[in-house]
């Protein structure tokens, strides 16, 4: 690099690239391409930091693009383009989070370190991105009025500017985010709009750019949808996004969304296990820990054990969970670390239908009867939080994974397994911690209907209408879980409890869009946790027959809202047993084998699935009698 700087051939043959080392240069070359429009500097490494961070910053790699563009204002403080990539770094529009104050002091600094005409200085394409960022991060303006304004803007920026892909890529993504947006403000036909021009912007822009980052990034975001047909058009850029940033853990990722819409586990799986190779290659590197890249590493990792468990995994599962918990550990299990844990933890239970016993929380040890999860948080922190979304991941997270210790301690047991003191000791604590979080929730409702909260401004009741009813959902299913357990084990006084607690949960979860399919968010879904509730008592039941119907019906719900669900599968196999629909049983076993061809041979649902997916053996032929074999001899 000096050679760079003292040769005068080797200063005018140069490259932003030239300026760096190590893994910048990796990840220069590893993001896809770049378009060089040089802002106003003649300070290439300057220029370079901020280039690396741009590519950062299309593809959500935050924390270190913010490092970057850092790096780039210290090399030249008046490089105004590294501070509005700076500021933009604050705004998350896809993750709904933002840091409004953080934005602004970049703004400020970067006017006290300029001079006091510096924007007569900037060229108009600055200038029009200055301007748009400033819109963005104004003060006494809405939410709404902020990000419309902005993306009104930048969108005449990415018109104007027609050279340059960022602009189209920032002014595509402010559309996205408006569609996403916690101030909930988009009509059903203007964000019909919203998209359309979202749609055409990418689809112009990509035709001229084909390999940008930051254009396939955002069309795969555009196709995440429920509609099959609009989902399809998502893996074409899925695709090109991780062959054009192969560095990156998110480009990587991001057609996994698009797969989950088809259940395809097999790419689910292999996408996201690229996705952590490519933090942990980079994390390596540059001798990080486990902080390093860890939005999008951990969040891969959340994914790849998801995909795991729907292919009947559940020792490669295991070993995806078992490193988390080494994470969470490595952070006291604090913030995202101790979320990303609780719900792998409530995955890998439910999802491996109690086949490894009770799931350790922190270590292999940690599974006695009266171990139950610990406090995620104080429930008072969901009314004070300044971010909306801290309303309601920790509580999800937490809520979830007492619902799965409940699950270990009573799916499939004994009425005297569960009855015994440790065991209800444990229930009734998990559920009281439950009701303490639901209620806290509704105070939240209730401080924002009143006017008493108003740490976050973002937030809307709506939006947290929305949480708290999937959280008491939660609350309900675990209710519904201990009695129908109760009533197969021969406690009558139960066997007219449960079924009208999964009644309001299903009512609830009817009224919540079922259009996402996260695996943070679809732990226990409705339909799902029912169906199996169903099946479990039907011995029991006082009609069988409506009984194993109703669950074949919960069950084609899940599958239709979650395409390729394990557990969904295995349900509409037993359903069609119990219903005597010997054929479409072994249909669905057989699709069930299939999907977990190359999971755990001993997974007690595919051990059902095999030995059901045979097709009954041909009726032996009949020996002929005795007139015709005369006749037969005579002929």
């Amino acid at each position: 690099m000096t050679s760079v700087f003292t040769d005068p051939k080797s200063y005018k043959a140069a490259t932003p690239v030239s300026y760096l080392a190590g893994e910048d240069v990796v990840l220069y070359n590893g993001l896809g391409p770049i378009k060089v429009l040089v802002p106003t500097t003649n300070k290439l490494n300057a220029l370079a930091n901020y280039q690396l961070g741009l590519q950062l910053l299309q593809l959500f790699w935050y924390d270190l693009a913010i490092q970057k563009f850092q790096t780039a204002q210290s090399m030249d403080k008046r490089l105004a383009m590294a501070y509005v990539g700076e500021a933009l770094a604050y705004k998350q529009p896809l993750w709904q989070t933002e840091n409004v104050a953080a934005a602004q002091a970049v703004l400020a600094r970067m006017d006290a370190a300029m001079a006091d005409n510096y924007m007569a200085m900037l060229s108009g394409r600055e200038r029009a991105y200055i301007n748009a960022v400033r819109a963005l991060f104004a003060n006494g303006t809405s939410l709404q009025a902020r990000e419309t304004t902005y993306s009104t803007l930048m969108q005449a920026v990415a018109n104007e500017y027609q050279d340059d892909p960022d602009a189209c890529a920032f002014a595509a993504l402010s559309l996205l985010g408006q569609l996403n947006s916690v101030g909930g403000y988009l009509s059903p036909d203007q964000a019909q709009q919203v998209r359309y021009n979202a749609e055409e912007l990418l689809g112009d822009c990509t035709y001229y750019f084909p390999n940008h980052a930051g254009l396939l990034h955002y069309q795969v975001y555009l196709y995440d949808v429920d509609n099959v047909d609009e989902a399809a058009k998502g893996v074409a850029p899925g695709v090109a996004l991780g062959k054009a940033a192969p560095a990156s853990s998110r480009a990587q990722h991001m057609r996994s969304h698009i797969y989950m819409r088809f259940g395809n586990w097999s790419q689910v799986v292999e996408s996201n296990t690229a996705a952590v190779a490519a933090s942990d290659s980079y994390c390596m590197a540059v001798k990080g820990n486990n902080t390093c890249d860890a939005d999008n590493r951990w969040h891969a990792l959340e994914w790849q054990m998801y995909g795991q468990t729907q292919m009947c995994g559940v020792t490669a599962a295991t070993a995806a969970y078992k490193r988390m918990q080494t994470v969470a550990a490595s952070q006291n299990y604090t913030g995202v670390y101790g979320q990303w844990l609780y719900r792998m933890y409530a995955q890998l239970q439910l999802q491996s239908l109690n086949s490894v016993a009770a799931v350790g929380l922190k270590s292999a040890a940690d599974n006695t009867t009266a171990m139950l999860p610990p406090a995620l948080y104080s429930t008072d922190a969901i009314q004070n939080a300044g971010d909306i979304q801290d309303h309601f991941w920790p509580p999800h997270a937490e809520a979830n994974a007492l619902l799965a210790r409940i699950y270990s301690l009573v799916a499939g047991r004994s009425l005297t397994q569960i009855n015994s003191a440790a065991t209800n000791a444990t229930v009734a604590a998990a559920q009281a911690r439950i009701d303490a979080i639901v209620a806290r929730q509704g105070d939240l409702t209730a401080a924002y209907a009143n006017g008493t909260l108003t740490a976050s401004s973002a937030a809307n009741v709506p939006l947290n209408a929305e949480m708290t009813a999937l959280l008491t959902t939660v609350q309900l299913q675990a209710r519904a879980l201990v009695a129908a357990y109760s009533c197969v084990g021969g406690d009558s006084s139960k066997c007219g409890v449960w079924r009208p607690l999964m009644d309001q949960a299903l009512a609830l979860h009817n009224n919540i869009s079922s259009s996402s399919t996260l695996p943070s968010l679809k732990i226990a879904p409705t339909p799902e946790f029912y169906g199996n509730l169903l099946i479990a008592t039907v011995p029991v039941a006082s009609d069988p027959f409506e009984q194993a119907n109703t669950a074949s019906r919960m069950f084609s719900i899940c599958l239709q809202q979650l395409p390729g669900r394990m557990q969904c599968m295995l349900g509409s196999a037993r359903a069609a047993k119990a219903l005597g629909n010997t054929d479409m049983a072994r249909s669905w076993y057989s699709q069930l084998a299939a999907q977990c061809r190359t999971g755990d041979a001993r997974f007690p649902a595919l051990v059902e699935a095999k030995a059901n997916s045979a097709p009954s053996p041909p009726p032996p032929a009949k020996k002929p009698s005795g007139r015709r074999a005369l006749v037969e001899s005579t002929a």
